[in-house]
């Protein structure tokens, strides 16, 4: 018998349920829920209560751009919730704890999609306690209010969900141990925005010992937006929701901001995703500047961190579904790079001209696509890599050439979670494929990196060592039909970019300032 499926923590006893030599407990809060007067306002700790809960079904989800949760659960303002994934075939007490924080633009999705289910890989990995977490999303989670009358009281809204996170793993450092797990030895990790969050936790102040190693899958702190920006969002929210003033904001029903919702993102549809809403650079929980941040990354603070970071070979073909297809899919590319060439200065223009000839030989498309990949999936790891081994941290970059997903999305974004966990997606080009199904060596030896990174803080296995980067030599462990080490795969391409990358952030939205 494994550990009782009943679990008290400093906000209650948490019943989970017991299936097939698991415990898995659902819907757990993790703060204060942000309701009521506490909408749009930094999460607070969870009260201290005695009672005793049902933990076996999802709480409610983030509001976002659509219910990924397949039915399961509804959309709410009380979504500060976590669940736990506990393997009763090992009794350890004090098991290495990883923690999943869900990707969607930071716009949309939830730990309820079946995608993110843990249960195949905590059947897998026994000796390793898994989380995932739930955090505000969009117009609830990334807003500036500075220009709106009573928004004065509202100046940590700008990066409400990345300080939900926070919370989260506050309550993990405080009640993980009850559960088997070991609050020294936590790992947060995640895909796209839930990748992005995962490099922004350790700048934040308060962060520091609450996890001690991260792994981010493709996504950096390019993920983040202007103040300014941030005011063109808000605006457009005002307007969807036929409000002036945070008194009028603070009394809509949920029904009401669900609905707003949906119009300001059909308004705001300005980048691939179809939403705007990013990380603000306020100055409060995050710097005003993108250099500062990619400078901490450099820093001893930082370099405590073990690090795993990387991307996949055709990242942005992710997209061409909700472009309407390739049709669109290239019109946006071609926009991007159109605008951000402008953007440039004369020296910048010319390292610009020198990238896309680094690969002549190719298509347009192609050029384009890889432009895309490069400014927004790989650049900036590099750039926070090359740092961060630098200030001593122990850094392991990773390149995913195979496996495909389909034929017309290749290795796209996100390519390698259903692998990782075991939990096949339709092909969303709607050819009946099941992305992820196959049976492949790259199954197999991401589980086992990625857990035995979470172990040990080495990622190596007995059959692929794993070499640490450093800015030298680049080494990078490249998954194809051959699994090994490389280096320098993208040589002077990488360094062209660096420069405006940084200045520039994230270019797969159409930004407006």
């Amino acid at each position: 018998m494994g550990k009782s499926n009943e679990i008290k923590c400093n906000n209650g006893t948490f019943v989970g349920k017991e299936t097939d030599g698991l415990i898995i407990w659902k819907g757990i809060p993790y703060a204060t829920q942000p309701v009521g007067k506490l909408r749009w306002q930094k999460a607070l700790p969870a009260a201290d209560n005695d009672g005793v809960y049902d933990a076996t079904k999802p709480g409610h989800i983030p509001i976002g751009l659509a219910n990924d949760s397949m039915g399961t659960a509804e959309f709410g303002e009380d979504c500060l919730v976590l669940n736990i994934y506990s393997n009763t075939s090992c009794t350890d007490s004090k098991k290495p704890v990883m923690v999943w924080i869900h990707g969607g633009g930071f716009c949309a999705e939830s730990q309820a999609s079946p995608l993110y289910d843990l249960t195949n890989i905590t059947k897998q990995c026994p000796d390793i306690l898994f989380v995932s977490i739930d955090y505000r999303l969009g117009f609830l989670g990334f807003m500036n209010f500075e220009r709106v009358p009573g928004g004065e009281n509202f100046k940590e809204a700008g990066n409400l969900g990345l300080l939900d996170q926070l919370e989260a793993l506050r309550w993990i450092q405080k009640n993980i141990a009850a559960f088997g797990g070991d609050p020294d030895n936590v790992t947060i990790f995640g895909e796209s925005a839930g990748s992005a969050s995962t490099t922004f936790l350790p700048l934040i102040e308060g962060s520091e010992g609450l996890f001690k190693k991260i792994i981010a899958q493709s996504a950096n702190i390019a993920y983040c937006d202007t103040m300014e920006h941030g005011i063109y969002v808000t605006q457009n929210f005002l307007t969807a929701a036929g409000c002036q003033t945070m008194d009028e904001l603070m009394v809509l029903t949920t029904g009401e901001l669900i609905e707003a919702y949906a119009k300001a993102s059909i308004v705001d549809a300005n980048c691939l995703l179809g939403a705007a809403n990013f990380p603000l650079l306020d100055g409060v929980t995050l710097p005003e500047d993108r250099a500062v941040m990619y400078g901490m990354w450099g820093d001893e603070k930082r370099a405590k961190i073990d690090l795993m970071i990387g991307s996949n070979l055709d990242e942005i073909r992710y997209f061409i579904p909700l472009q309407g297809g390739e049709e669109g899919f290239t019109n946006t590319l071609k926009w991007i790079a159109k605008r951000d060439r402008a953007l440039l200065n004369d020296r910048e223009k010319a390292m610009y001209d020198e990238f896309m000839g680094t690969m002549a030989n190719e298509n347009e498309l192609s050029r384009l696509e890889q432009y895309c990949n490069d400014l927004n999936f790989r650049t900036g790891n590099t750039n926070m890599a090359i740092r961060h081994s630098a200030a001593g941290g122990s850094t392991y970059m990773y390149f995913i050439r195979k496996p495909i997903a389909t034929p017309e999305l290749g290795v796209m974004h996100a390519a390698e979670i259903p692998y990782l966990f075991d939990t096949p997606s339709e092909d969303p080009m709607g050819s009946g494929k099941i992305i992820g199904n196959d049976e492949c060596e790259f199954r197999h030896v991401v589980k086992e990196m990625w857990a035995n990174f979470a172990r040990t803080g080495n990622p190596s296995t007995d059959k692929y060592e794993w070499k640490k980067f450093s800015g030298d030599d680049r080494q990078t462990m490249v998954f194809d039909d051959a699994i090994g080490m490389q280096k320098d795969i993208f040589g002077r391409r990488e360094d062209l970019m660096m420069s405006w990358a940084e200045r520039l952030g994230n270019g797969s939205s159409k930004r407006v300032c």
